[in-house]
């Protein structure tokens, strides 16, 4: 119980405040990328073999 007390203090504190806002967005931004590279992982494979092939010639 007494870290369920501690838990709610630090989200009630501005700087716990910001540090779960910025959880809140990172997971949102993780989670936006990997939805992207499962959708298009063979396009992007592909772009990057061509990049790849055009570097070393």
């Amino acid at each position: 119980m007494k870290i369920l007390k501690t838990a709610f203090k630090q989200i009630n504190n501005r700087r716990g405040q910001q540090t779960v806002e910025f959880i809140l967005m990172l997971g949102t931004v993780v989670t936006v990328a990997l939805a992207f590279i499962v959708t298009f992982h063979k396009e992007l494979a592909g772009g990057f073999f061509t990049i790849i092939g055009s570097i070393l010639g």
